[in-house]
Protein backbone atom coordinates (compact mmCIF):
# COMPACT_ATOMS: atom_id res chain seq x y z
CA UNK A 1 0.00 0.00 0.00
CA UNK A 2 2.62 2.26 1.04
CA UNK A 3 4.48 1.48 -2.68
CA UNK A 4 1.28 2.67 -4.17
CA UNK A 5 0.83 6.06 -2.59
CA UNK A 6 4.21 7.20 -2.95
CA UNK A 7 4.28 6.45 -6.59
CA UNK A 8 1.09 7.66 -7.42
CA UNK A 9 2.58 10.69 -4.87
CA UNK A 10 5.72 11.43 -7.07
CA UNK A 11 3.36 10.84 -10.68
CA UNK A 12 1.01 13.08 -9.22
CA UNK A 13 3.47 16.03 -8.54
CA UNK A 14 5.42 15.17 -11.72
CA UNK A 15 2.62 15.65 -14.34
CA UNK A 16 0.99 18.51 -11.90
CA UNK A 17 4.64 20.52 -12.55
CA UNK A 18 5.35 19.38 -16.12
CA UNK A 19 2.05 20.09 -17.22
CA UNK A 20 0.35 22.36 -15.03
CA UNK A 21 -2.79 19.92 -14.49
CA UNK A 22 -4.10 20.76 -11.35
CA UNK A 23 -6.49 17.70 -10.75
CA UNK A 24 -2.76 15.77 -11.12
CA UNK A 25 -0.60 18.51 -8.41
CA UNK A 26 -4.19 17.49 -6.17
CA UNK A 27 -3.69 14.27 -6.42
CA UNK A 28 0.40 14.13 -5.90
CA UNK A 29 -0.16 16.10 -2.63
CA UNK A 30 -2.97 14.15 -0.88
CA UNK A 31 -0.94 11.16 -2.16
CA UNK A 32 2.25 12.31 -0.49
CA UNK A 33 0.52 13.64 2.65
CA UNK A 34 -1.29 10.16 3.11
CA UNK A 35 2.27 7.97 2.98
CA UNK A 36 3.85 10.50 5.39
CA UNK A 37 0.97 10.53 7.71
CA UNK A 38 0.73 6.77 7.45
CA UNK A 39 4.86 6.65 8.04
CA UNK A 40 4.37 8.87 11.02
CA UNK A 41 1.56 6.79 12.78
CA UNK A 42 2.87 3.53 11.81
CA UNK A 43 4.45 1.83 14.86
CA UNK A 44 8.65 0.31 14.27
CA UNK A 45 9.40 -3.10 14.83
CA UNK A 46 10.26 -4.14 18.50
CA UNK A 47 13.45 -6.12 18.85
CA UNK A 48 12.00 -9.03 20.54
CA UNK A 49 15.48 -10.80 20.96
CA UNK A 50 19.34 -9.86 20.09
CA UNK A 51 22.75 -11.64 19.96
CA UNK A 52 26.07 -11.56 18.80
CA UNK A 53 26.85 -14.83 17.18
CA UNK A 54 30.45 -15.77 17.32
CA UNK A 55 31.81 -17.63 14.11
CA UNK A 56 31.14 -21.15 13.90
CA UNK A 57 27.71 -20.76 16.18
CA UNK A 58 24.31 -20.64 14.49
CA UNK A 59 20.48 -19.33 15.38
CA UNK A 60 17.56 -21.80 14.48
CA UNK A 61 14.13 -20.21 14.51
CA UNK A 62 11.53 -22.49 14.85
CA UNK A 63 7.55 -22.27 15.00
CA UNK A 64 5.87 -24.50 17.29
CA UNK A 65 2.36 -25.84 17.02
CA UNK A 66 -0.24 -24.16 19.57
CA UNK A 67 -0.66 -26.35 22.64
CA UNK A 68 -4.70 -28.15 22.73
Amino acid sequence: MMDFLVRLARTGLRRGIRTGSRRWLITGITAGTLAIARRVLTESPKTVYRAELKPGERLEIRTLPPNP
